[in-house]
């Protein structure tokens, strides 16, 4: 049987309750690259794009890695719709790293729609 959108976001969420529990960040990083692979690998990635974002507003506030895998793997749709969906996210829920990302986005120069990204960062600190 193969694997849903909902069934990643599942495992995913475990990964980052068990790293959450055991204050350690690589219970959750490591396998989460490799489950990040998987979803690349399925040629409809960028259906995962929200509800990673949904997940990650949802969790605790842990370290999930500078980028690390939700980075790393977010930022692959950058110009291509990953801005407005994370835009979305800190209006609803802003969490340490939804602003982090944010940050990068506005350490682009070349990106249009810098200033705007900027000043929403300033007005999130």
């Amino acid at each position: 049987m193969e694997k849903k959108v909902e069934d990643y976001i599942y495992e995913l969420e475990k990964l980052i309750e068990l790293a959450d529990q055991e204050k350690d960040k690589y219970l959750f990083i490591d396998p989460a690259y490799e489950l990040i692979d998987e979803i690349e690998e399925l040629g409809n990635a960028f259906n995962f794009v929200e509800p990673i974002f949904l997940l990650v507003e949802r969790s605790p506030n842990i370290d999930f890695g500078g980028p690390g895998p939700f980075g790393s793997f977010l930022e692959k749709f950058y110009h291509n719709g990953y801005e407005e969906i994370l835009v979305k996210s800190l209006q609803r829920k802003p969490k340490e790293y939804t602003i982090y990302l944010l940050e990068r986005l506005c350490n682009d120069e070349s990106n249009p729609k810098r200033k705007e990204y900027c000043s929403l960062l300033d007005s999130l600190k």
